[in-house]
C-alpha cells in the first residue's frame, strides 16, 4: 500500500516565469555580452553545476564562473549580475492546484516529501515552498546540497524514504523530467509524471498537479486503509 508521496519541487509545486539560466542569458544579451558558448565551455559549466548541486561549489562561485565564461570580465559587474540572478531564482509562484492537491492527499493520511536538486541552501528551498503555499504539508526534504548527491542517483530518493521510515514499495515519486523519473524507478519507487517532457517513462501520468488525488493508486490506498480500519 502506498504510504508516502515524494515530489520534485520546481516545475511541480512552484514555478518561475522562465528558468533561471534563461533569465541570466537574457540579462547578458541585454547588456551586450556574448551568450553562445563553445561546447567545451558548456561542458565545463555543466560539470560545475553538478558539483554545485552536490554542495561542493558555492552558488555564488558557480554564477561567477558562468558570467566569466560569457565574457563578463569585471568582478564588480559579475557580483552585480550574480545578485540579480540569485534574486530572480527566489522569485517563485505557486503552481495552480498544488496546494489543494497536497491538502487533500495529506487529509487522506499520506506522508508527503520533497526530493530536490538545488545549488542553494535547504532553507532557501523551504522559503520557496512557503511562497508556493505548500510548506505546511511537507514532512521530509531530501536536498542535494545537504546530501552531496543529486538526482538521478538513487541515494537521494532513498534518503527521503529513510527520513520517512518507508520502503520503496510504499512510495511514489512525482516529477516531470525523464531522468529524475528514471532515478526514482531505479530506487524502487512507483513514478507519476505531471506535465512531463516527451519520452519520459513512468508508471502513471497526470495532466496537472490538481488531478493527482484522482489517480486510482491514491484512491486505492485510501480504500485499503479504510478497509483495514
Amino acid at each position: 500500500m502506498i504510504k508516502g508521496i515524494f515530489f520534485d519541487a520546481a516545475g511541480i509545486l512552484y514555478r518561475r516565469a522562465s528558468p533561471t539560466a534563461d533569465f541570466a542569458l537574457g540579462m547578458l544579451r541585454e547588456a551586450g555580452y556574448a551568450f553562445a558558448l563553445p561546447a567545451e565551455d558548456l561542458s565545463s559549466l555543466q560539470a560545475l553545476q553538478a558539483r554545485a548541486s552536490q554542495g561542493e561549489v558555492d552558488h555564488d562561485a558557480y554564477w561567477d564562473q558562468f558570467l566569466k565564461k560569457h565574457g563578463v570580465e569585471d568582478p564588480a559587474t559579475r557580483q552585480t549580475f550574480t545578485t540579480r540572478i540569485i534574486a530572480y531564482s527566489n522569485e517563485v509562484s505557486p503552481v495552480p492546484g498544488a496546494r489543494e492537491a497536497l491538502q487533500e492527499l495529506k487529509r487522506r493520511g499520506f506522508l508527503l516529501g520533497i526530493v530536490t536538486d538545488t545549488m542553494y541552501p535547504l532553507e532557501w528551498k523551504r522559503r520557496r515552498l512557503e511562497k508556493a503555499g505548500v510548506a505546511d504539508f511537507i514532512d521530509v526534504i531530501a536536498c542535494s546540497t545537504d546530501l552531496g548527491v543529486h538526482k538521478p542517483n538513487p541515494r537521494i530518493y532513498l534518503n527521503a524514504l529513510q527520513q520517512a521510515n518507508l520502503v520503496p514499495a510504499e512510495s511514489v515519486f512525482v516529477g516531470h523530467l525523464a531522468i529524475e523519473l528514471q532515478g526514482a524507478h531505479a530506487a524502487g519507487m512507483m513514478t507519476v509524471a505531471v506535465n512531463s517532457e516527451p519520452g519520459a517513462q513512468t508508471d502513471h501520468t497526470c495532466e496537472s498537479i490538481a488531478d493527482l488525488p484522482d489517480l486510482p493508486i491514491f484512491m486505492d490506498a485510501v480504500n485499503q486503509s479504510e478497509a483495514g480500519g
